[in-house]
C-alpha cells in the first residue's frame, strides 16, 4: 500500500484563479475539511494560463481539485465518497470543485519527523510521513487533520483499483495531476 499527496501540475495544464479576490477573505475557497454546499455560491472563475494544455484536473485553490465533467462522470462514485462536488461554471462550461471532508486521523506519531522552527520550537511541517493503516477511512481520496487546508491525499493498493482513485485516473487517462508518493508499508 501506498499512500500519495495529490498535486496539480499547472506548470503544464491549464488552471483557474478567482476573478474577484475579495473570495480569499471570505473564506469560500478555504477547503479545510468543512461542508460548504449549503451556502456555496460558486465564485466567477477565469483561465489563468488559457495557451496551456487544457487537462481534466484543473488548479483553484488549496487542498481542493477542480474537475472537468468527463472526469466527474467517470469518478463520481469514488469523488461523492471523499468529500462534496460544488459546481463550477467557466464560459458556460460546467465544472465541480471537490471538498475532500474526509479528513481521518492516521497519522502515526512515532514514525512521522517535522521539520521544527529554530526560534520557537514549533511544527512547521512533516518532513517525513509516517501512517497507521489501521487508521485509513472507506474512502481513497482523504486528509488528515495536520494538514487539511492545504492537501489531498490518496492510498493506492488498499482496495479494488476499480474502486481507487489514483487507479482510475491513470486507467482513465486524465491529465492534470502529479502524484508524489509520501509513504509506502513494504520496506
Amino acid at each position: 500500500m501506498e499512500i500519495f499527496r495529490i498535486r496539480l501540475n499547472s506548470n503544464d495544464f491549464q488552471c483557474f484563479l478567482p476573478s474577484d479576490d475579495a473570495v480569499w477573505q471570505k473564506d469560500t475557497l478555504k477547503m479545510n475539511c468543512h461542508q460548504k454546499f449549503a451556502e456555496w455560491k460558486p465564485p466567477e472563475i477565469y483561465l489563468q494560463n488559457p495557451s496551456a494544455v487544457r487537462g481534466n484536473f484543473f488548479h483553484l485553490c488549496s487542498g481542493a481539485l477542480v474537475i472537468d465533467q468527463l472526469a466527474t462522470d467517470r469518478l463520481r462514485s469514488i469523488l461523492e465518497w471523499a468529500g462534496e462536488l460544488l459546481p463550477l461554471k467557466h464560459k458556460g462550461i460546467p465544472f465541480y470543485l471537490l471538498n475532500v471532508m474526509e479528513c481521518v486521523n492516521c497519522l502515526d506519531n512515532g514514525a512521522t519527523e517535522w521539520a521544527i522552527g529554530k526560534k520557537t520550537g514549533a511544527k512547521i511541517r512533516i518532513s517525513k510521513y509516517g501512517f497507521d493503516k489501521r487508521r485509513l477511512s472507506e474512502s481513497t481520496l482523504f486528509k488528515i487533520p495536520e494538514t487539511a487546508a492545504a492537501e489531498v491525499l490518496c492510498v493506492s493498493g488498499l482496495k479494488d483499483p476499480a474502486v481507487e482513485f489514483k487507479a482510475q485516473v491513470e486507467a482513465n487517462g486524465f491529465r492534470g495531476l502529479l502524484f508524489e508518493k509520501l509513504w509506502s508499508d513494504q520496506k
